[in-house]
C-alpha cells in the first residue's frame, strides 16, 4: 500500500493498469501452450524493472502463489503429466507478476475512486475500504502477538510451536473483534453518515498508451488462440 503511493506509475490511471495487468490473467488462463506464458512474463519482468518496483516484495509474492499451485497440482501428475502441471506452473508465476505489478504501481484508493463513481459499486467500495483499515489491524496484532511468543521461546520446539500458534490465532480473532469496537467508534467519532467519500485526483490518461495496452493485449490473445491451434493439430 505505501510503496504504491511513491510509485513512478502511481499517477497513470488505473483503468489502463487494470487492463494491462487483469486482462493477460484471464486470456492466459485460456492457453495451452507455454510460448505466450512465457512472452506475458517477459513483458511484466520487463514492467517491474521499468517501474522500479522492489524487487524482493515482487519475488517472494510471485514465488509463493508459484510455491502453492506447484503445491496444489501434485495430484495432477498423475492424471495429466508433468507438462500439463508446468503449463500450471507457468500460469501462476505469470499471475503473481500481473498482480504485483498492479498492486505496486495503483493504490488502492484510486481504484476506489474510479468504481465509486458507478452507484452499483458504491456498496462494495465502503465494504473495502472498510476492510482495509481491518486488514491493517490484524496484521499488526499478528506481529505484536508472534513477537511477543517468539521472545519467550515459544517456537522452540515441535509441540510448543504447534500450542502456542493455536493460542496466538485464538489471541489474534479475540483482540480483532475487541479491536473492531474501537474501529467503530473512531469512524462514528468522525461523522460517518454511512458511505465514504472520496477525493477527487487528476489522473494522467493517454489515449496512445491505452492504445499500447489494447495491442499486446490483442496480440497476446491472438498468440495464444494460434499456439492453441496448433498443439491441436501437432496432437
Amino acid at each position: 500500500m505505501a510503496l504504491s503511493k511513491i510509485s513512478k506509475l502511481s499517477d497513470i490511471h488505473p483503468g489502463e493498469k487494470m487492463l494491462l495487468s487483469i486482462f493477460p490473467i484471464a486470456a492466459i488462463g485460456f492457453s495451452h501452450s507455454a510460448v505466450p506464458i512465457i512472452l506475458n512474463i517477459i513483458v511484466f519482468i520487463i514492467l517491474h524493472a521499468y517501474s522500479k518496483n522492489n524487487r524482493k516484495i515482487v519475488t517472494k509474492f510471485t514465488l509463493e502463489i508459484g510455491a502453492f499451485a506447484a503445491f496444489s497440482s501434485i495430484t495432477f501428475v498423475f492424471d495429466y503429466g508433468l507438462s500439463y502441471c508446468a503449463i500450471i506452473l507457468l500460469k501462476s508465476l505469470s499471475a503473481g507478476l500481473c498482480l504485483s505489478f498492479f498492486s505496486l504501481t495503483t493504490p488502492i484508493d484510486d481504484v476506489l475512486l474510479i468504481l465509486s463513481k458507478h452507484n452499483w459499486l458504491k456498496d462494495l467500495c465502503d465494504i473495502t475500504k472498510s476492510m482495509e483499515r481491518f486488514l491493517v489491524v490484524i496484521d499488526e496484532e499478528y506481529y505484536i502477538l508472534y513477537n511477543s511468543i517468539k521472545s519467550r521461546g515459544g517456537f522452540d520446539g515441535f509441540k510448543l510451536r504447534i500450542r502456542n500458534t493455536g493460542k496466538m490465532a485464538g489471541l489474534l480473532f479475540i483482540n480483532t473483534m475487541n479491536r473492531w469496537k474501537s474501529i467503530k467508534d473512531g469512524i462514528d467519532s468522525r461523522g460517518y453518515r454511512g458511505y465514504t467519500p472520496y477525493l477527487a485526483k487528476e489522473f494522467n490518461f493517454s489515449f496512445f498508451r491505452l492504445g499500447a495496452v489494447c495491442l499486446y493485449t490483442i496480440t497476446l490473445t491472438l498468440a495464444i488462440y494460434t499456439f492453441n491451434n496448433n498443439s491441436i493439430l501437432f496432437k
